[in-house]
């Protein structure tokens, strides 16, 4: 596949062009608002071209790679999709960011949003342990340290206009979608926001969300107390756990005692990531994530804001 790559940061550097090159993927453009640094990335992965222009990324390609700010998803990713060609869009699609993007949720299976988790084997075990079961209490804690300080890269994360969230936008976005995609849209979402830099994005994001017979609870930080990253199903005499929730340990406490398994993910979760949403393009199938699906996480996003001015008060997601 011929990629043409919007964003130069920490995620493409680190995942998507070494996924690429391990497919045998070609990307031919690299885009950015900034053109030393465009240049400077392409250079360092012998990719021909790069520049400021994101027309120039829709020329000889089969695909568009979006990781720009999270502010600059939705416009490009139209503009991607009214050429004809593909969009992986990095997450969240919008967040709590006011724009339509119903042009990209309706391109069925042409458009994805990155959310790789779930095509981990330690979900997909966790997805075959729940048939027939069903948890009443979800647990979901996540906790790293983030501070941005003056000329920091990621410094935009902190602006709200920009990043479309705070802590829940960025690593809340990914484990909301996990919970989405067991159990679809919940019926309400309650949440408290705080903890925000000047900037106005939250550094702590708790919410609850409800679906019939099952009651999530979430708890997301950026803070510098011990890290945690944890998922944990608790129902009739059973639990679910994964600790950490990207090792692959899967611990299943039941009748019979405790069962420890593990399904180690790959070392680059990009890789099957983009492995599925080429085969996705070449068989006409939707990506592991379609973008309709991972608009469900801008959905719980939006009411989690809403819920929070209301001092945590009940709202129905997709009610904007």
């Amino acid at each position: 596949m011929r990629w043409g790559i919007a964003g130069y940061g920490d995620v493409v550097e680190r995942r998507v062009l070494p996924a690429m090159r391990l497919l045998g993927h070609v990307p031919l453009f690299v885009c950015g608002r900034d053109a030393r640094r465009a240049r400077a990335s392409a250079t360092r992965w012998g990719i021909p071209a790069s520049g400021t222009d994101p027309r120039a990324l829709l020329t000889g390609v089969d695909a568009v790679y979006v990781a720009t700010p999270v502010v600059g998803h939705v416009p490009l990713a139209r503009q991607v999709l009214e050429a004809g060609l593909a969009v992986l869009v990095e997450k969240p699609l919008a967040g709590s960011l006011p724009v339509d993007s119903s042009p990209v949720t309706g391109a069925g299976r042409r458009a994805g949003v990155a959310y790789y988790r779930r095509l981990a084997p330690v979900v997909r075990r966790l997805r075959s342990e729940l048939t027939g079961w069903t948890p009443e209490r979800v647990d979901v804690r996540f906790r790293c340290a983030f501070a941005p300080g003056p000329g920091h890269p990621m410094r935009w994360r902190t602006y709200p206009a920009v990043s479309g969230g705070g802590v829940l936008a960025d690593a809340g976005s990914h484990r909301l979608d996990l919970l989405l995609m067991l159990w679809g849209r919940p019926a309400r979402v309650r949440a408290r926001l705080d903890r925000r830099f000047a900037a106005g994005a939250e550094r702590r994001a708790e919410l609850e969300l409800d679906w019939p017979g099952t009651r999530a609870h979430c708890l997301f930080e950026w803070d510098d107390a011990p890290p945690v990253d944890r998922l944990a199903l608790y129902g009739p005499d059973r639990s679910l756990v994964l600790d950490p929730l990207d090792r692959g340990e899967l611990t299943v406490t039941g009748p019979g005692g405790v069962r420890r398994e593990t399904h180690p993910p790959h070392g680059n979760p990009h890789v099957p990531l983009l492995a599925d949403f080429a085969a996705a393009v070449r068989e006409g199938r939707p990506p592991v994530c379609p973008a309709a699906e991972g608009a469900l996480v801008d959905d719980v996003i939006r009411a989690a804001e809403r819920s929070a001015a209301l001092d945590g008060a009940p709202v129905r997601p997709g009610q904007d």
